[in-house]
Order: structure tokens, then sequence, then C-alpha cells
């Protein structure tokens, strides 16, 4: 029998509860992991509230990302063995808050040797969505300049350090002066506290009126609005989010005449349906930080059984950068 925490209802963090299951035999195609991190992130509160675009069945453990070990493979696993340590796409149909969970091969990913375990279990979903989002959406160049809307929380952290390893000048937002620091040890070039500067007359300061190239927005909002407001001709906003839970409305007549592009960026439709592009991501993230460019950077733990206290930080704004469940 193993733990897994799941949820049989939609609401808060405290709908959820702790199973005792059997874990079933992996099937053709299938391995069966043992957890050692499980990583918490903003989809997994919106998947307990049914918020989230896609809706698992009751019960199910809400979480996206995990690592652990593989102690046994199904038949016709070529590509992983018994005793390898993978990263893992779990979510939300497979349970990524667990000790072990059983799923397809194709969901698991290499895992760096140099990689704690905390730093492994929160590496996928940040660094894949920031890759996705400046690199696949928005074609972001050496010598550009971007803003990074959130900056504090996982995917912004991530976001900041990719930016300036690909040669961008980084402004970065968030809603303390705290975070702001811990922000710009990360590589943020100037930075912005949206709780209280006006953004949208910072962001046209700090780039001379010539405008963003691109703007990556995890906050939507005022936020969004902002860089909208300060993006260059032929720039392009990239959608990552909306942690504000403000959902903007555009005005379509600033899109027309600055020629800016509006992306959405969904990291999980995408390595769903471009798994091989995914991988080819992937890989080349796990170079730039065999080489110290990317760094994930983890605020808190607690152990497995304190989900629900892990889903209230995050909620609650209490941590910067990730939170990593350990088991």
């Amino acid at each position: 029998m193993v733990k897994v925490v799941r949820c049989y209802e939609y609401g808060g963090p405290e709908v959820l509860q702790i199973d005792e299951v059997a874990l079933r035999a992996p099937g053709p195609g299938e391995i069966r992991v043992r957890l050692s991190a499980c990583a918490v992130n903003f989809p997994d509160l919106l998947s307990c509230e049914g918020k989230y675009q896609d809706k698992p069945d009751f019960p199910f453990s809400p979480g996206m990302e995990a690592v652990g070990e593989i102690v046994d493979c199904g038949a016709g696993v070529t590509k992983f063995q018994t005793g390898d340590r993978v990263m893992l796409w779990c979510g939300p149909y497979y349970d990524g808050y667990a000790e072990e969970v059983t799923l397809p091969a194709e969901r698991a990913y290499a895992a760096s040797a140099a990689m704690t375990d905390v730093e492994a279990a929160g590496f996928m979903l940040v660094y894949g969505t920031a890759w996705h989002g400046l690199v696949d959406c928005g074609n972001l160049k050496a010598g550009e300049t971007v803003a990074i809307q959130g900056a504090s929380g996982g995917v912004g952290i991530a976001a900041v350090q990719l930016a300036k390893a690909l040669g961008a000048t980084v402004i970065a937002s968030a809603g303390s002066d705290e975070k702001l620091d811990i922000v710009t040890t990360q590589g943020a070039d100037h930075v912005i506290n949206y709780n209280y500067e006006d953004i949208r007359r910072r962001l046209k300061e700090l780039t001379a009126d010539d405008g963003l190239d691109v703007a990556f927005d995890t906050v939507g909002g005022d936020a969004f609005r902002a860089s909208l407001s300060a993006i260059a001709p032929e720039g392009r906003i990239l959608i990552a989010g909306f942690t504000s839970g403000d959902y903007a409305k555009v005005p379509i007549n600033i899109i027309l005449v600055k020629g800016a592009s509006l992306i959405p960026v969904r990291f999980g439709r995408f390595s769903v349906v471009y798994p091989e592009r995914t991988r080819e991501n992937h890989n080349r993230l796990l170079e730039l930080y065999e080489v110290g460019k990317l760094k994930p950077y983890v605020g808190r733990t607690y152990p497995l059984d304190r989900a629900v206290d892990a889903l209230n930080a995050l909620q609650n704004r209490e941590v910067t950068g990730k939170i990593i469940l350990t088991v």
C-alpha cells in the first residue's frame, strides 16, 4: 500500500485527503516509479477548484510533476530500465502527490545526476513553460528587452533565468521588495513592485519609450494591461497565466495599430501534441543547467502529508520560487 494525496470534491486545499491504495503493476509501455519529491504548482490549485482546463474523474491527485526511481518496467519499455532516476510529467491524470505512481513511460524524462531530488521535482513545468513561451512562442533573441510579469513565482523565476541566459535585458515585476531582491539575484536587470509603482510608466521609462520586444505574463489584470500599453511595434505578448484572477479584456485597436502578437503559452497541451519537440526542449534546458545558466530556486519544502499546508502557502503567495513536497 502507498500513500496518495487525492481530491474527492472541488474546493480549496482543505478538500484534499490522504489515501492508502494498492499500486498496480505496470502494463505494456508503463513504468512504476518510487517518488522522492513532488512539485506544487498553481495549476494544482485550479485542479482542486475545478477551474483547470483538464478535469480528471474523482478521485484524483492534483500534482503535475515529480521525480523518482523506476522500480518496475512493463513490456515494451526500451528507453528506461529499473533503477533509472527520472522526472515525471504526471498531471492531472496520474498521481502527482504520492509515494509511488504507475504511468506511461512516455511521461518520463531524463534527470540530471547533478540535480538534487528537490531541484529535479520542480524543473519540468517551470522551465518547460519558460522555454515554450520565450523561445517557441516568443522567438526571444539576444539583445531584446523582455518583461516578466509575476517574476517571483516558480515560472517567473525560471523565465528570468532563461531570458538572461538567452541574452535578453530582463525587467521583472513582483508584489514585494523582498521578493524582488531575490529576483534580482536570479538575473533581472530592472525590477518593478506592482503594489506601489505604476507598471506602465516604469516600463516606458526603462525602455526609453522604445517599448518591450516581449512580455511574458503570468499575472493578468493590471500587469497585462501595462504590458499591452508598453509593447513595441511587432512585439509579442505571451499569456502564461492569470494568478491575479483578473482576466483582462483586450483592446483590439492597440494590437492592430502596433502589429503586436497576443500568444497563448500552454506547455501542458504542447507536451501532449508535440512530445518529441518537448523532449528536445527538455534536453536543451538540461544543457543550460549543466553549464550553470539555470538553477532551480526552491523557496520551501513540506513533507507529503502536509500538501494542504503547501497549497495554502502557494495560494497566499507566501513563498518565492518553487514549493516542493518531499516523500
